[in-house]
């Protein structure tokens, strides 16, 4: 408990220090949201006038191992049933390792007249990963990205559509742009929304369980957010984004009605060199996002919030970001397919207001050799329902690895996460934890 309450009290004083210092990293909202207004031509900076529509996309593929045991009860009711998803490899959790195209994406951005006034962004998924095949039940949703921004306000843009909303790093940033394969436990599990039906089954008071009932959520909403950055001195600007939503990630289907509403702000420094995730600069951020989710035809309060620095100069890396949440914490994928040589997950939601999980992570990243070897450490925890004594679990995650770069973000990474899962008030459930096992990842990013 104490090294819990340590670990939260660095993580949110390193990350409300430099916010308050007035800092910054890459600006994904508008990144994401706009096309740029100048560029180069000629070694000189223009006004971007080029309306031609540019398409670009990004695959990648690898192979994963997981180095953990497979738990299956030898006699009762659960009989047959795995136990240990974490022992298997996602999205369709069926095999401890194997070859994969995680992502395969195509994309078309650019703006509609040549004053840059309304901007459009499309982004299609082909690949195989929690949008198109959650938990291995086919989503039949392969559009992750449908926006229009218009800028011709003052001091504001309106982005209207399916996009990233405005929140933590970790979900912002640029997919192909991480040499990580996977997410840290924390944003995976508390920010990467699962979804399922309101008639999921009610396995325990107010915690349903049901097989998926659309693509995660991937860090995206359909709905309307203003956005802006400002620079107030030479080198310093400041961001700011509100968004409304549906709450429904990826659908528009929404058993609640209830509007999900997000805030975000971000004080940077620039100094001056690269561009994007290589903009080298440094960052403090915040954000909070609440909403309503419907189970049973109750709607419970989904709310999480969350705080975080970046720092890139010089070749060196440094990221640190804590987040909170209250209230429809996932509680993991369960099989409820007797057969011992068959699987089949479901997402299981604890969504009482009053259930509460944290977690965070702290990254360093260093070129050893500039623009191409590049070697990796991140260390992340989560601590999830920590309000229960039997239901409480505590994941800590150490991912060290390298990166060879050809080009910019085409590259290979080479991850290995030495993993650790407790469940401190729950013996029974500490014999399915202690068969979770390290995972080797080795990924190709191709970008064009």
């Amino acid at each position: 408990m104490q090294n819990r309450k340590t670990k939260k009290i660095i993580l949110s004083l390193a990350a409300m220090s430099v916010l308050s210092a007035g800092l910054h990293a890459a600006d994904w909202l508008s990144i994401a949201g706009t096309e740029p207004s100048f560029i180069k031509k000629g070694g000189q900076k223009i006004a971007n006038h080029n309306n031609k529509p540019r398409f670009w996309g990004f695959i990648q593929a690898g192979y994963q191992k997981n180095y953990g045991d497979i738990f299956i009860p030898a006699k009762g009711p659960k009989a047959g049933k795995n136990l240990t998803p974490f022992s298997m490899i996602p999205p369709v959790l069926d095999t401890q390792q194997g070859f994969e195209i995680n992502r395969a994406r195509l994309a078309v951005r650019g703006m509609f007249d040549k004053a840059n006034t309304i901007d459009y962004f499309f982004m299609m998924e082909l690949g195989e990963d929690g949008v198109t095949k959650p938990a291995g039940h086919a989503s039949h949703n392969v559009l992750t990205d449908a926006s229009i921004t218009y800028r011709g306000l003052p001091y504001v843009n309106l982005r209207v559509g399916q996009f990233k909303y405005p929140g933590s790093e970790e979900g912002m940033r640029a997919v192909f742009a991480s040499e990580y394969r996977n997410f840290s436990t924390a944003g995976s599990q508390l920010l990467l929304e699962r979804f399922i039906p309101n008639n999921a089954k009610e396995v325990a008071p107010g915690v349903f369980q049901a097989a998926p009932k659309q693509s995660v959520g991937a860090y995206r909403d359909r709905g309307i957010e203003l956005f802006h950055t400002e620079k107030v001195q030479p080198n310093v600007t400041v961001t700011v984004a509100g968004m409304v939503g549906n709450g429904t990630g990826l659908s528009s289907s929404s058993a609640s009605d209830k509007l999900t509403y997000y805030g975000y702000l971000a004080s940077e420094y620039l100094f001056g060199k690269g561009r994007g995730y290589f903009t080298q600069s440094v960052k403090g951020f915040a954000w909070y996002q609440t909403g309503k989710r419907r189970l049973h035809n109750t709607d419970y309060t989904r709310e999480r919030y969350g705080a975080g620095v970046d720092y890139f100069h010089n070749g060196l890396r440094v990221d640190v970001e804590y987040i909170k949440a209250k209230g429809m914490i996932y509680n993991g994928a369960k099989d409820v397919d007797p057969d011992p040589y068959g699987v089949n997950w479901e997402y299981q939601i604890a969504a009482d207001k009053n259930n509460e999980a944290d977690g965070g992570y702290v990254n360093v990243q260093y070129y050893v050799v500039p623009k191409k070897w590049e070697l990796l450490a991140r260390y992340d925890y989560l601590n999830r329902l920590t309000n229960s004594t039997t239901g409480k679990r505590e994941f800590k995650t150490t991912t060290l690895g390298f990166s060879y770069h050809f080009k910019g973000p085409t590259r290979i990474d080479v991850n290995y996460a030495l993993r650790d899962a407790d469940a401190p008030g729950n013996p029974k459930a500490q014999k399915v934890l202690d068969n979770i096992g390290n995972l080797l990842s080795v990924q190709a990013t191709l970008k064009f």
